[in-house]
């Protein structure tokens, strides 16, 4: 029996490494937005992808059904960026954790440099909303992984969590082919284009060393359990707006 519970901050890559596993260790996939979703009869070998709280009662369900944990980090700042972009073509987004990211209904209207974006990202919302990896990286047994070095090197980053949930035994060929297929482009392609860039570290084009430094304060304690810091950049508002309309 293989499984595996990816529980992470929304948009911190979940649904990519979810796919790369899953066709890579021949698992059957899942997600849903509540635990309260998950079917009452689980396959053997599975993949399941959920954003929710480190709560006794889902340990006590994960640890009952034999599941190991993986936890994605992500820069909270591409994080947030991430979700301003995707708030835009996905309502679905009103069920991350059933409603307490507090994502208001206008953001998908907004840019980086809107006072209202600065608003939610030092928000109560947000702070809930990135909280989701920082739980979880407590979770004793979890497996962690970064964002930013499975983008740079996702042949040796993937073969250490492929590793870690199927022994020294896997078949490597198997891993190359899940790497061999353009994500990005799939998900791209989709109707709410899941896929958005994929890089990491955007937002020193798009977010302002002011706002940088407020959001960092604000979530300090998250940044700093994740590893993420906040180096000062000169971007303008002005060249964040350009940048913003590039990209977005």
């Amino acid at each position: 029996m293989t499984r595996i519970a990816i529980i992470s901050t929304p948009r911190s890559g979940n649904t990519w490494v979810r796919s790369v596993l899953a066709h890579a260790l021949t698992l059957e996939e899942i997600a849903v937005h509540n635990p309260r979703d998950i079917q009452d009869v689980l396959p053997q070998r599975l993949i399941l992808q959920v954003h929710w709280y480190r709560e006794p009662n889902f340990q006590a369900f994960l640890r009952n059904e034999g599941f190991q944990v993986l936890v994605l980090r992500r820069h909270p700042l591409d994080v947030l960026l991430s979700v301003l972009s995707f708030v835009q073509r996905e309502p679905g987004v009103a069920r991350w954790l059933e409603g307490n990211t507090g994502l208001p209904a206008g953001l998908a209207k907004l840019t980086p440099v809107s006072p209202e974006f600065a608003a939610y990202a030092t928000s109560f919302g947000a702070e809930n909303l990135l909280s989701v990896s920082y739980q979880w990286c407590h979770e004793p047994e979890a497996v962690t992984a970064r964002f930013e070095d499975l983008v740079e090197a996702p042949g040796e980053g993937f073969a250490k969590l492929v590793r870690a949930f199927s022994g020294q035994s896997f078949d490597d060929s198997l891993l190359e082919g899940a790497l061999e297929i353009d994500w990005l482009k799939v998900y791209q392609d989709t109707p709410n284009r899941h896929g958005w860039h994929g890089k990491a570290g955007l937002w020193r084009q798009l977010i302002t060393p002011n706002l940088a430094w407020r959001i960092y304060r604000r979530h300090r304690l998250v940044f700093d359990a994740l590893g993420y810091g906040v180096p000062l950049n000169l971007l303008t508002s002005r060249a964040a707006e350009r940048n913003w309309q590039r990209l977005a």
